[in-house]
């Protein structure tokens, strides 16, 4: 049987209310990629956004929307490309791009991810 004393607290985030006077669920900002926004649309239901960390968020979109983008670009061009001057085989540069994006995601998913 439960002690009446606690309240039962969800450890889900993003499932928390939003602090009383808060405005949650903001709109997005202007500034945000086509990508960008689609994460928005799709991430926002599932988290409490107010308008203080609305940028944040934003900055968790984006981030999902450049490791989108640079999945994509490594799919078409490989892993591995030919070095303009040598010939040789080396890395393809995209691969840090996308490995950034992924530590951001990483990075602002601690607080975000719904």
């Amino acid at each position: 049987m439960g002690n009446p004393d606690f309240a039962v607290v969800s450890l889900r985030p993003g499932s928390k209310p939003a602090p009383e006077g808060v405005q949650a669920n903001v709109t997005a900002p202007e500034w945000l990629t086509e990508r960008g926004r689609t994460a928005w649309d799709r991430l926002a239901p599932r988290n409490v956004v107010t308008e203080s960390d609305a940028d944040e968020f934003a900055a968790f979109c984006e981030s999902i929307a450049e490791y989108q983008e640079a999945t994509e670009l490594l799919a078409e061009t490989g892993l591995v490309i030919l070095d303009p001057m040598s010939g040789a085989p080396v890395p393809n540069p995209i691969t840090s791009v996308r490995d950034r994006a992924d530590r951001k995601i990483a990075f602002w998913a601690n607080r975000f991810r719904g």
